[in-house]
């Protein structure tokens, strides 16, 4: 089993092959199981991932920081959510361009 940072070949690996189990990745990859949940948690969005869980933390120096997973998810969100305005602006404002 090799040992140390993933690769950036082993990155893409990953990427690449997201629809196989973790498991048949980190065989194929010859890599710890730990080393390529870490990862895909890190750097993959499940549907069922809250967003608060893509946020990196340190608790005990009351840091959080916006990973790129939780930026991704924030500016998919933006997209969806850009063409409706609360309705109680709908009156007010005025679109000059469409």
């Amino acid at each position: 089993m090799r040992k140390g940072p993933l690769s950036k070949k082993d990155k893409q690996f990953i990427d690449d092959n997201m629809s196989m189990d973790i498991d048949i990745l980190a065989k194929e990859l010859d890599r710890s199981l730990s080393s390529v949940k870490k990862y895909v948690k890190e750097h993959h969005i499940t549907k069922d991932a809250p967003a608060h869980s893509l946020f990196a933390r340190k608790p005990e120096r009351g840091v959080t920081v916006m990973t790129e997973a939780a930026s991704m998810a924030a500016d998919d969100n933006k997209k969806n959510d850009a063409s409706q305005s609360p309705k109680r602006y709908t009156d007010i404002i005025h679109k000059i361009k469409d």
